[in-house]
């Protein structure tokens, strides 16, 4: 019996390979997340992110372009992940002290699962090229500050004016976590290795956390 075009089946979109209906973009970022918990940026490639995920290099190719492509929507998620993963924690009851550690112990933990996330988003967030969307579409780093303050805000009381600049105390929530990740030969010679060594970091977050606590809500008659 001839096929009818009821029967005939749905076209493709165009320039899409042919390839699994079950395999999408989310199945290729995954992959790749997890190759960059063993790899640097720098020796990935389209083949062998294809090969991780089980699909031709040219789905990747029709859904990202080209690698940098890739790398950004990569960095995107896992900064929609960690903001995300920010707000949750700060929704949980807990006084201003554990919260302020919970930020800061929950990014420095992200960043031992993503070794290479600090670096990813400097290229891609920080120092991404202008929208090609227009002039008044907002850059990636745009996006992800304005989160971040909106985030940073929950930790101050609401209807009362802030005792400090709301973007000092998100500088330093995202500054001490970076550094610390970045600079381990530095925080291995002063604090060592090994359980010992964890030690003195929770402590050095409490320091923090408590420094912070004072500057957002100061003891009466401070001023």
């Amino acid at each position: 019996m001839p096929r009818t075009k009821k029967d005939a089946p749905a076209p493709r979109g165009a320039g899409r390979p042919v390839d699994s209906q079950s395999v999408g973009r989310d199945r290729i970022i995954d992959c790749t997340v997890g190759l960059l918990k063993r790899r640097t940026p720098e020796e990935l490639t389209i083949l062998e992110i294809a090969a991780e995920a089980g699909v031709n290099r040219a789905l990747v190719r029709y859904y990202f372009g080209d690698l940098r492509g890739l790398l950004h929507e990569v960095t995107e998620f896992l900064m929609r992940q960690l903001q995300d993963r920010m707000e949750r924690a700060l929704r949980q009851p807990g006084s201003l002290r554990e919260q302020l550690k919970a930020r800061l112990a929950l990014r420095l933990e992200f960043m031992r699962q993503h070794p290479h996330f600090e670096r990813l988003a400097l290229a891609e967030i920080y120092h991404a090229p202008a929208n090609e969307d227009g002039a008044d579409a907002p850059t990636p780093i745009q996006r992800v500050t304005a989160r971040g303050l909106e985030i940073t805000a929950m930790l101050f009381p609401e209807g009362v004016p802030p005792a400090v600049d709301p973007r000092f105390v998100h500088l330093i929530l995202i500054g001490v976590p970076a550094f610390v990740s970045t600079a381990q030969p530095l925080i291995e010679t002063l604090f060592g290795t090994g359980p010992q060594a964890e030690t003195m970091m929770d402590a050095y977050v409490d320091f923090v956390a408590r420094m912070l606590e004072d500057q957002i809500r100061p003891a009466r008659g401070s001023f």
